[in-house]
């Protein structure tokens, strides 16, 4: 691939990509598609697919996915993923990037991932964590992120703060998926598809991408009046405005990640 950076080329990005290229996806569900980002990764990285199903309990992220996949082999449904209105064994591929820190019962929708997967078929993971060797930009948008939890969970949706690799290497053997390949990434699949992946990577503190990261603590700050507890208000004021200092002095890049494939076994009693 050209004009990669060096740090994205010695990152496992690479690695992990040509894991993907591997596969044959079949039909791929893809849980928790938000906007569709991973689906449209896996479609430029899958050996080859036939379609893709994409599902979340979000309508207006579905709207914009769906605007985004027009005339492409992708339906979108709103759907409760603890409960999929799939048949067993009905994909090839089942896939989540991203959203194990949103779900409120992991082990349901998981299970339920797994139940809709054929034998044989390869169940797909990428998710983000907290701890490792991260640099001050990368933490600069994993305490972001954090803070940004705080405010949702006051406000009543699911939205924990980022796991530990430990965590998430626990939450993937309980899949009991056989064999199972755990890759670790400084940055993500997708940043190798990025156009800005020059500026971001090499230069985490360029204005454009600093801009970004403060106009979405403003909005975040916005949502403050809309939580009860005063105290809580000024607290998170308070680390919103040092968010903004943070971003300035270190700038902000996507966390390192956990890349996780799996088959599930021809033969399963789970």
């Amino acid at each position: 691939m050209e004009n990669v950076p060096k740090r994205l080329a010695t990152s496992g990005a690479l690695k992990a990509r040509s894991e993907l290229g591997s596969i044959s996806g079949g039909k791929v569900l893809d849980v928790a598609t938000g906007t569709g980002d991973f689906i449209d990764t896996l479609m430029k990285t899958l050996k080859e697919y036939d379609c893709f199903v994409g599902v979340d309990i979000s309508k207006k992220d579905l709207e914009s996915a769906k605007k985004r996949f027009r005339d492409k082999p992708v339906k979108l449904m709103e759907m409760n993923a603890e409960s999929l209105e799939f048949d067993d064994n009905s994909f090839d591929v089942t896939c989540m990037a991203y959203s194990l820190h949103h779900l409120e019962r992991t082990d349901k929708v998981l299970a339920e991932m797994r139940r809709v997967l054929k034998p044989g078929g390869n169940f797909i993971i990428q998710e983000e964590f907290f701890d490792g060797n991260q640099t001050e930009a990368q933490k600069t948008n994993l305490l972001q992120h954090a803070w940004e939890a705080q405010i949702d969970s006051l406000l009543g949706e699911t939205h924990k703060t980022t796991l530990t690799k430990h965590k998430i290497e626990e939450i993937i053997g309980n899949l009991q998926l056989k064999p199972v390949e755990i890759l670790e990434s400084a940055h993500p699949v997708e940043c190798l598809f990025c156009k800005k992946k020059i500026e971001c990577i090499e230069d985490p503190k360029n204005q454009e991408r600093i801009d970004g990261s403060i106009r979405e603590i403003d909005s975040n700050l916005k949502r403050l009046k809309e939580i009860a507890d005063p105290e809580a208000r000024v607290r998170l004021g308070k680390m919103g405005e040092e968010l903004k200092e943070r971003n300035r002095k270190f700038g902000n890049a996507p966390p390192s990640v956990l890349f996780a494939i799996g088959r599930k076994a021809l033969e399963s009693g789970f």
